[in-house]
């Protein structure tokens, strides 16, 4: 939610600036602004919807100091006048921020009653004011310093500084990266967006104050009051463009992709693993958390831990972590999942479990990230960039992962590695054209449908709920995802004529799948439209009115399981017109609570 985009070297930044902005696009945004240091003042463009180049923009004055943004709305509507950059009443500085000032209604009812007047709704205009209170006392950089140690949350603010010729930048919790570069200092929310340009990388901790000036840069700890070393990280992974190819969106693409990101995220040695696998063995309580579809890619984790491996392990939702932490013990381990690495919940929760002397792992797909930096054991899906909302690629990838894991734990490294190699040869049988006409003639029915149900159970049941979320987020059609046994326990009532009932059918092999069977020769019987997912043992049964085949390989045939629902949702939404990479009201990095 929300990106930052700043830059100060020796090149022209505002095309740099743009498309700086336009790889931060991904992350969300409603709103966009960039402000560039001219000779005499600092010059701003502001605009609402999609970073398009209007002439506008075009026509600000040229210059090789500027701060980028894109706003997703908190605190204010969709305006040009919440729009960040938010400049000072004199115009001597100009100031983005990231995250959720918590308390400043109550720094605004103090400034608003000294009779300080205030033109945005919004929470970044009060660290403006706040900053132009101290200036008859200090230094714009210790101003700064100064109002941050005041507000609440977690925020990153970056300034523009017309007198100094300076960007200063701050972070606590929100994300914030610099970039080095012969040609000057990027300065960003990831290191995706200045990839192009470098891939060397300086990673600020919690209360680092940057100052760029220049080409030079400084850091200092303002908790500490010290000035730091800084330390400059080479990224392996860089990342020159971001396209689509030959398909229409980065949906579709990054389905497809799954062919080669399931080896990417399992490309690790059993030395690789086996930090984290001793760790595991040691008998230790296992919490696997995360939010939204890496929730599910953790329950997913939690599932092989469990029953492959016969290790507790217990999935917990980071936002409900909280409630756990009367039970976690010295020495539990904690494994995180996330896309972007910044998730808000999910890093609050990895802090409070080293507060109670855990270990930490996690498994992201972005590099140089806050949750990366918290982990003992930092693993990557390595899946490229995701820039969809909605996760897929990333999801499979993480529940690769923890399938290679828990296989590993109890000495099956390289029967884990054939399996997933199978699957990632098999899954392109999805994406042929009759595999494709199948699953749109699926999408077509659903269109004029306003509910869906998915009934899964045992390996497939965290498979059922994150093809229920992948179906909401880009068609806002309905959907839920139970376990079968839920059925006759009050969600049968809900059945009519006509609806839409996805029934995920594992191997004739597994005991779930008479209870499956079972399942949907009882809504059928109710009128529902019944579709089958999985197995081809079953695929010619009348119980079904469509059946979608997914290759069934050893332990691991949830994972595929998951890819038709990612399609079904994709075809459903071209379909009804939505904008299928950026769905309504949805961010991709979830920085704030």
């Amino acid at each position: 939610m929300c990106g930052i985009f700043g830059y100060s070297g020796t090149k022209e930044c505002n095309d740099m600036i743009f498309e700086g902005l336009k790889r931060l696009e991904y992350r969300g945004y409603d709103s966009w602004g960039i402000a560039i240091l001219g000779k005499d003042q600092i010059y701003q463009y502001k605009d609402i919807g999609e970073i398009k180049e209007h002439d506008a923009f075009k026509k600000l004055p040229k210059g090789t100091v500027g701060i980028g943004h894109t706003r997703w709305a908190t605190h204010g509507g969709v305006t040009k006048i919440n729009t960040h950059p938010h400049i000072s009443t004199r115009g001597d500085f100009t100031l983005v921020q990231n995250g959720i000032v918590e308390n400043f209604a109550e720094l605004k009812e103090k400034l608003i009653k000294k009779g300080v007047k205030f033109i945005s709704q919004t929470d970044t205009e009060v660290i403006v004011r706040l900053i132009e209170e101290e200036l008859d006392k200090m230094s714009l950089k210790e101003a700064i310093i100064h109002v941050f140690k005041k507000l609440e949350g977690r925020n990153t603010v970056a300034v523009l500084s017309h007198k100094d010729r300076k960007i200063y930048a701050l972070r606590n919790g929100s994300p914030l990266v610099a970039g080095i570069a012969k040609d000057g200092i990027y300065l960003a929310s990831d290191t995706l967006s200045f990839s192009p340009a470098t891939n060397k990388a300086v990673l600020l901790e919690n209360y680092d104050m940057v100052e760029i000036d220049g080409k030079d840069i400084e850091i200092f700890n303002i908790l500490e009051n010290r000035k730091k070393k800084v330390e400059i990280k080479e990224l392996k992974y860089q990342y020159n463009k971001i396209e689509k190819g030959k398909f229409d969106h980065f949906m579709i693409k990054e389905i497809v992709d799954q062919k080669e990101t399931l080896l990417f995220a399992t490309n690790y040695t059993e030395k690789d693993l086996e930090p984290l696998v001793e760790e595991i063995k040691k008998g230790k309580k296992v919490y696997l958390v995360g939010a939204g579809t890496a929730g599910f890619a953790a329950g997913q984790t939690a599932y092989f831990l469990r029953n492959i491996a016969n290790i507790d392990a217990q999935e917990i939702k980071s936002y409900e972590f909280k409630s756990y932490l009367p039970i976690v013990k010295k020495g539990d381990i904690v494994i995180a999942f996330s896309q972007s690495g910044e998730t808000a919940d999910t890093i609050e929760a990895i802090e409070q479990m080293k507060e109670k002397g855990c270990k930490v792992a996690s498994i992201v797909n972005m590099h140089a990230t806050a949750m990366s930096m918290l982990s003992d054991f930092e693993y990557y899906t390595n899946s490229g960039p995701e820039i969809c909302v909605a996760s897929t690629k990333v999801f499979t990838a993480q529940c690769a992962w923890g399938y290679l894991l828990a296989m590993s734990v109890v000495g099956k490294y390289r029967t884990a590695k054939k399996n997933i190699k199978e699957v990632s040869k098999e899954i392109v049988k999805l994406f042929t054209e009759k595999s494709f006409k199948n699953i749109k003639d699926i999408s077509n029915y659903m269109v004029k449908k306003d509910s869906a149900f998915i009934l899964g159970k045992g390996e497939n049941a965290f498979i059922a709920l994150e093809g229920a979320l992948k179906i909401k987020e880009i068609s806002y059609k309905h959907v839920e995802g139970f376990a079968a046994g839920e059925l006759k326990h009050g969600v049968i009532a809900l059945i009519e004529k006509g609806t839409v009932v996805f029934g995920i059918i594992p191997s004739k092999e597994s005991e779930d799948s008479a209870d499956l069977i079972s399942a949907m020769e009882q809504v059928k019987t109710r009128g529902a439209f019944t579709v089958g997912i999985g197995s081809k043992d079953f695929s010619k049964m009348e119980v079904f009115d469509r059946y979608v085949e997914t290759p069934q390989v050893g332990n691991i045939s949830s994972i595929s399981n998951a890819i038709p629902f990612q399609l079904i949702s994709y075809f459903l939404s071209v379909k009804l017109g939505n904008n299928v990479d950026r769905p309504r009201n949805l961010a991709k990095s979830v920085t704030v609570k």
